[in-house]
């Protein structure tokens, strides 16, 4: 019973669940509500979208060589076509 108790205990203290896992792909707006070239992480394109009128969904490139770099995030309003890829991450809301 003890094992168990410090068993619960450890999982609580165990820290948050791992950043989420994004959608490796890229969409072709019907509309660009925006464009930001500033942001290093899918997360903050996320942010941006949720934040931004019109934006339902979203699609960031990080920078082709150095992760520290801005990537490019569109800020998307309805999707054309979506697509898998190899470099980008996208979403929708």
């Amino acid at each position: 019973m003890k094992t168990l108790i410090i068993a619960i205990v450890a999982l609580g203290v165990a820290g948050p669940v791992a950043a989420q896992d994004f959608e490796k792909c890229s969409i072709t707006p019907v509309d660009q509500v925006g464009f930001v070239d500033t942001f290093t992480d899918a997360e903050a394109c996320v942010e941006a979208c949720k934040t931004t009128d019109g934006c339902d969904s979203w699609s960031f490139l990080p920078h082709s060589f150095d992760s520290s770099m801005p990537g490019q995030c569109k800020l998307i309003k309805g999707v054309f076509k979506k697509e898998e890829s190899e470099r980008g991450y996208c979403g929708e809301l």
